[in-house]
């Protein structure tokens, strides 16, 4: 697969700013479980403004991340990683400058793509559970104090059993892990943004033990806090 990548790195800062896939068939995607994406990179907080795609595309822990084409979108988004392919391909004046144009309107599209699959004209939208909404409200507002599904039993009321059924009927996965993909998205903002030590990055997300809380960030994220703010940067605009 080695032959199939074009990388582009940062002049300035040294670090990887783009990098394109490319792939023969299917196959490696059935075996893929999980992807680590540099903020910049899919310009989820820099861009964000312009390009609308936080918690559309990425972001979202209440919907999955997966578009399905149809033959003309497929196209129409062929053409543009094409353009990026090129100008990868061909450094320039400007060179960075044009990537990030190409990769703002390949997620304009894509985020107008999942917008309108949310919502597909002449269907009717399914009725979800009134616990559903309250569900995430409570996960929204208590996340950073309470970690533990027991705690969101008790906070609404229901078994542990019953939110469970509801997460993973209508979020694909456990209570437990809904919450931990909420604190793993403060955690990575939090780094990225600010220039706050990981130790009270930690404190603010009710984690009282730094190492603790390092260990749960890896365990999710496959990385620890500090090698993925080293890799990442921070974001000295809004530090």
């Amino acid at each position: 697969m080695a032959d199939n990548i074009l990388e582009l790195f940062n002049p300035q800062t040294k670090s990887l700013a783009f990098r394109v896939l490319s792939f023969d068939d299917a196959g490696y995607f059935s075996v893929l479980n999980k992807y680590n994406f540099h903020p910049e990179f899919f310009c989820l907080h820099k861009h964000r403004h312009e390009v609308s795609c936080n918690g559309i595309l990425f972001n979202n822990i209440y919907e999955s991340p997966v578009i399905n084409l149809n033959e003309e979108e497929k196209q129409s988004l062929l053409t543009i990683i094409t353009g990026l392919k090129t100008a990868m391909s061909q450094p320039g004046t400007a060179q960075l400058e044009l990537l990030i144009s190409y990769l703002k309107i390949l997620l304009i599209n894509a985020s107008r793509i999942k917008i309108e699959q949310r919502h597909p004209q002449g269907t009717r939208l399914e009725k979800k559970p009134d616990a559903l909404n309250i569900l995430k409200d409570a996960i929204e507002q208590h996340f950073k104090v309470m970690h533990s599904a027991g705690e969101y039993a008790e906070l609404l009321n229901m078994s542990i059993a019953t939110l469970n059924r509801l997460s993973k009927k209508y979020f694909n996965k456990t209570l437990s892990n809904l919450i931990a993909d909420r604190i793993i998205i403060e955690a990575k903002r939090q780094l990225y943004l600010t220039a706050k030590p990981v130790k009270l990055i930690a404190f603010e997300l009710g984690f009282n033990d730094e190492f603790y809380f390092s260990r749960f960030f890896k365990s999710h994220v496959a990385i620890s806090p500090q090698f993925f703010r080293d890799t990442v940067g921070v974001d000295q605009e809004n530090a």
